[in-house]
């Protein structure tokens, strides 16, 4: 049996300028091109904010 809590999932699309709310938190997406979204992060001082980055996937057309 896993220890891992269980987890809700949400799909929630945003257009520039919309504002997701979690807890408190409030993310706001500024600004998109391409693959890249600029988001705005508006948290009390003592809430812990980390980015984690995408894992690197090797591109099938590139020699490895």
């Amino acid at each position: 049996m896993s220890n891992t809590p269980p987890v809700r999932r949400n799909f929630i699309e945003l257009r520039t300028g919309d504002v997701l709310e979690v807890a408190g938190v409030r993310i706001q997406m500024e600004y998109k091109k391409g693959q890249v979204a600029r988001m705005v992060v508006s948290a009390a001082p003592d809430t812990p904010i980390k980015k984690v980055a995408a894992v690197a996937r090797p591109v099938p057309s590139l020699p490895s």
